[in-house]
């Protein structure tokens, strides 16, 4: 049991364990620590049982394991398309549309190992076929900031093709500025575009800030946007984005310990075969993105799909197996 949980002394084990420590400590002060409370440790022990589980999946896949991923993101694809198109003749409730966009958002992260999986048995066309499905499925449902994400991660899978080290290495970088950076745009942006439609946000981040003080160093407390939101001490065009979540509830220790995680986990995924590790790019890229744009965040949902989906990236990373047959000797003349 030892060996499943050694992840947690590596450099991206450390920086989970701290930014949880804090966390944690930020309860302390939180406003809704009754909810806050049983909400982390659901997010850190969904995480955890990431480990143990990785650690009994075989060291080699097998090619029936690894099926179950592009079939399963097929048959969801196909039917979310099929479900949509039925559904649009009614008026459908906004919990019913919600659901399906979450669902859609799910099997557009599990694409990255699904794609992996095919491509790991030489099924080119099926992962090119599968990539198509789900690109389809999603614009049927409008799932508009997962396709941004898609898009996003794409770029990064093709770029990391040509260099791996370099593009993660770039990425990481450039995700990790965008944590420390993120209060930068309200101060700066909101003064010059409050005045136009789509950008109030900016102008309450902007409030937000100069009304904080102190806070913008502690944060408000774990889970204060989540709880925010719910009892309306947050209005509706406050910010949807993780930025503003991690710097809100967790201020400027929890933004840049963010930042070295994200980092981290680019460096950790470049360092993964070379086969696999454009996909794990790719993936990482999406769910990056994706919190950046505000389409999930810490919702309970999202870190358990994200739980499942690095069980799925782990199954068929070890379908790579990285080994050759050896030459049959040829025999000596005698």
């Amino acid at each position: 049991m030892k060996a499943a949980f050694a992840f947690l002394i590596s450099p991206v084990g450390i920086v989970c364990m701290f930014l949880t420590v804090w966390a944690s400590t930020s309860l302390l002060w939180t406003p809704f620590p009754g909810e806050a409370t049983p909400r982390l440790l659901k997010i850190v022990s969904t995480f955890l049982c990431v480990l143990p589980v990785a650690h009994v999946l075989p060291a080699r896949s097998r090619a029936a394991n690894l099926y179950v991923l592009p079939i399963g993101v097929a048959v969801a694809s196909v039917g979310a398309s099929v479900l949509s198109a039925s559904l649009s003749t009614k008026m459908l409730d906004p919990a019913t549309m919600r659901t399906l966009l979450d669902a859609m958002t799910f099997v557009l992260l599990l694409l990255w190992p699904a794609v992996m999986a095919a491509f790991l048995r030489g099924r080119i066309k099926l992962a090119a076929s599968l990539a198509i499905i789900a690109v389809i499925a999603s614009l049927s449902v409008h799932s508009t900031s997962a396709l941004v994400a898609t898009a996003a991660a794409a770029l990064a899978f093709l770029l990391s093709r040509r260099d791996t080290l370099k593009t993660s290495l770039w990425i990481g970088r450039v995700g990790a500025a965008a944590f420390i950076l993120a209060p930068l745009a309200p101060l700066l942006i909101a003064p010059l575009v409050g005045a136009f439609n789509g950008f109030s946000w900016l102008k309450v981040w902007n409030g937000i800030i100069f009304t904080d003080g102190v806070r913008l160093l502690t944060g408000h407390g774990f889970n204060y946007v989540a709880s925010g939101y719910v009892h309306g001490y947050l209005g509706a065009e406050t910010p949807k984005s993780l930025l503003f979540e991690i710097w809100t509830d967790l201020g400027v220790l929890g933004a840049l310990s963010s930042a070295a995680l994200l980092f981290l986990a680019y460096r950790l995924a470049a360092v993964q075969t070379a086969n696999t590790a454009p996909y794990w790019i790719g993936a990482l890229t999406f769910v990056a993105t994706l919190g950046f744009l505000g389409g999930a965040t810490l919702q309970l949902w999202w870190i358990t799909a994200l739980a499942l989906g690095l069980v799925a990236l782990v199954l068929a990373t070890r379908g790579d197996f990285q080994t050759e047959r050896p030459t049959a000797p040829s025999q000596s003349a005698s």
